[in-house]
């Protein structure tokens, strides 16, 4: 992963933190609301890459995690306002694939 900082083009940097489609579905279910890792996992993530995905958001401070001290633990992931901003971005890429990118049974109208 790069580091961000050193990145000179906006857009560039924008697209090194999100172009990834575990990133986009990270963010897609916690619009909805906070979500525990078992949930986010649900969605489709293998474990691991779901693991690394979070740690990065959190520390690039587009996700917040936080933990409960209950038995047995309950940690929540949920969106910052920075990752809240982002939601845009995700309409945007929606929106093009509705309309450019149909899925075949889309296409011949089935």
């Amino acid at each position: 992963m790069h580091n961000l900082q050193e990145i000179v083009c906006p857009i560039q940097r924008a697209a090194t933190l999100v172009a990834d489609v575990t990133v986009i579905i990270i963010l897609r279910e916690l619009h909805a609301g906070p979500r525990r890792f078992g949930e986010l996992q649900a969605a489709g993530v293998n474990p691991r890459s779901l693991s690394e995905r979070l740690r990065r958001l959190t520390e690039e401070g587009v996700i917040v995690r936080t933990r409960y001290a209950e038995a047995p633990p309950r940690v929540e992931y949920q969106l910052t306002a920075k990752g809240r901003a982002l939601w845009p971005v995700l309409t945007a890429l929606q929106e093009f694939g509705e309309t450019w990118l149909p899925r075949k049974s889309e296409e011949s109208g089935s």
